[in-house]
């Protein structure tokens, strides 16, 4: 199950933080002993990208904050909906800019889904879907084909649920992408996340203040 609603937009806190406390990347690695005449171990990657973690404390939420807040706990029925995030960290992990990514076609593709590359031109490098858009009204995507920008409505449209971009017949002859031709698209995002908490308990700091502390968030995978 899944809602729509952007956590932090969606709270509107006026007061504390409004960005995550800390954020935690994690990775899973299977170690295997073995035997011999030394300590030996062979390593194994489970993940191919890593499950981010977020920690959100808010200090003095006013009344309508709260009762938002609490609204979206109990939407998310704890642990078992998820919802967005939009994590404005300076880094940029929110965005996806022309260098970030590129997609050389094959010939034929009708559909492109959206992705950012991290680490780009390095042997360490991965590459994620990104199917959670932040829609046009907000930030308008230029998406390109060869360098060259393509009208949203006329060459393409782009799913904000899916991430991916369907090809109009106005872009390539059928509507198709030709061989060589390279994609490349500058767009925001949001992470799917869900609590990680059952319980919430709510903390009155004023007699019009709240906080909410340790908000633990996991990207959904």
């Amino acid at each position: 199950m899944s809602m729509d609603i952007v956590l932090i937009g969606y709270v509107n806190a006026t007061h504390g933080h409004h960005l995550p406390a800390h954020r935690r990347f994690q990775w899973e690695t299977e170690i295997m002993r073995l035997s011999g005449g030394a300590r030996q171990s062979q390593r194994n990657q489970l993940l191919e990208q890593p499950i981010r973690h977020w920690f959100i404390n808010w200090k003095g939420l006013l009344l309508a904050e709260q009762q938002r807040f609490i609204e979206v706990f109990n939407r998310a029925k704890g642990q078992y909906d998820t919802f967005l995030l939009y994590d404005t960290d300076p880094a940029g992990d929110y965005q996806c800019l022309v260098t970030d990514w590129s997609y050389t076609a094959a010939g034929g593709e009708t559909t492109t889904q959206l992705q950012k590359t991290y680490h780009v031109g390095t042997s360490e490098a991965w590459s994620e879907d990104k199917k959670d858009i932040v829609p046009g009204t907000i930030y308008v995507p230029t998406i390109k084909i060869n360098g060259t920008a393509k009208t949203e409505g006329t060459h393409f449209t782009l799913s904000d649920t899916t991430g991916i971009i369907n090809w109009a017949a106005g872009t390539s002859p059928n509507g198709a992408l030709m061989a060589g031709q390279v994609i490349t698209a500058d767009y925001r995002f949001y992470f799917r996340v869900r609590f990680m908490m059952d319980a919430y308990d709510d903390v009155r700091d004023a007699p019009t203040l709240w906080q909410a502390l340790d908000i633990h968030l996991m990207e959904d995978r």
